[in-house]
């Protein structure tokens, strides 16, 4: 016998030599494994799960970060909603924001046309459809407007003439006489 090793009993002439079993090969069991042994394996398992499930995520992560082809699609489509969203948000504000500049505009640039409109009405009606030009004098006759809210209509004109002397007349003073200068 050699020292430090396992006894060895005689052998016998004949006989087959017993099967060799280091110790504690099998925990100093014999059969399947133990517990511990499953417990082990379960957990190396899903760590190497785990493992790979945030290297494969990292990867996927990695097409996403701005400047990758993923990262442009993604941009491009959400940019792509968005202008849609922001344009049908923009025509239902625009409409009504339009409807209301429209209707001070209009109802502003209504006034302004019609009071325009209306004294011209008025001019024309109060100073008789005449022509007049600037720098001459006139003598005129008036009437009661026919239309409302003029208080006086011109019903004659005629323009006043150099060297003409005018003045009321002796007994009618609703009208004017005149004479030459003499």
């Amino acid at each position: 016998m050699e020292a430090g090793g396992p006894a060895v009993p005689p052998q016998t002439p004949g006989s087959t030599p017993p099967a060799y079993e280091a110790p504690g090969a099998n925990g100093g069991q014999s059969g399947s494994p133990s517990g511990l042994w499953w417990v082990a394996a379960v957990v190396i398992a899903i760590a190497l799960g785990v493992g790979g499930y945030f290297l494969g995520s990292n990867h996927e992560a990695d097409k996403y970060k701005p400047g990758a082809s993923g990262y442009q699609e993604i941009y491009t489509a959400g940019a792509q909603a968005g202008t849609a969203v922001g344009d049908e948000a923009g025509k239902k504000t625009g409409a009504s924001y339009g409807k209301k500049v429209g209707y001070k505009s209009g109802n502003a640039d209504g006034i302004k046309e019609g009071t325009a409109s209306g004294t011209a009405a008025g001019a024309s009606a109060a100073l008789g459809g005449f022509s007049w030009t600037n720098g001459t004098h006139y003598i005129v006759t008036t009437i009661d407007p026919t239309l409302n809210g003029v208080p006086t209509a011109i019903h004659t004109q005629s323009p006043m003439e150099t060297n003409v002397e005018y003045s009321l007349c002796n007994g009618d003073t609703t009208t004017v006489c005149s004479t030459a200068k003499k």
